[in-house]
């Protein structure tokens, strides 16, 4: 039938594994990310859209000019909350598929775990955690500066 790639299993095979990690994950986002964006969507005037609409813009612009500059916020808090939890995503990857096969899938947080508890090197897991939380923070704080440059303009 020509589907012989859905026959396989994509959690054993290394070079499918990670793709299924990020289906799996953008699946979960999805749709707290969404409200987020209907939230930014409902909250652009009726008064506006339909003054472009007598204005003779096309739907295009209307997207271009109006919609997607009102919703510049919700796409950065959007953008940086797929980000960081991108980067702090542990229990599926330890639920799917435990980092394997061959280390495929072995990402950040379950590297950390592996050292702290797997290989019994305590201090070691704890600072790599502790850069975690570095990076994970100045991305947060990308996204407040990022968010309130937008609420001045």
């Amino acid at each position: 039938m020509g589907i012989e790639s859905l026959s396989t299993s994509w959690l054993t095979d290394p070079t499918k594994a990670l793709a299924a990690l990020i289906i799996v994950s953008s699946w979960q986002l999805s749709g707290y990310l969404m409200v987020i964006y209907i939230a930014g969507l409902t909250n652009i005037s009726g008064e506006l859209l339909e003054s472009a609409q007598i204005d003779g813009a096309t739907g295009w612009q209307v997207i271009k000019n109006i919609k997607v500059p009102l919703v510049r916020n919700s796409i950065t808090i959007c953008t940086f909350l797929a980000i960081s939890r991108s980067f702090m995503s542990f229990d599926m990857n330890l639920s799917l598929t435990a980092g394997g096969p061959y280390k495929s899938t072995e990402l950040i947080a379950y590297k950390i775990y592996q050292t702290a508890f797997t290989s019994m090197e305590f201090g070691k897991g704890q600072a790599q955690a502790i850069v975690l939380f570095v990076i994970v923070a100045a991305i947060s704080l990308l996204q407040v500066y990022f968010t309130n440059k937008g609420a001045e303009d």
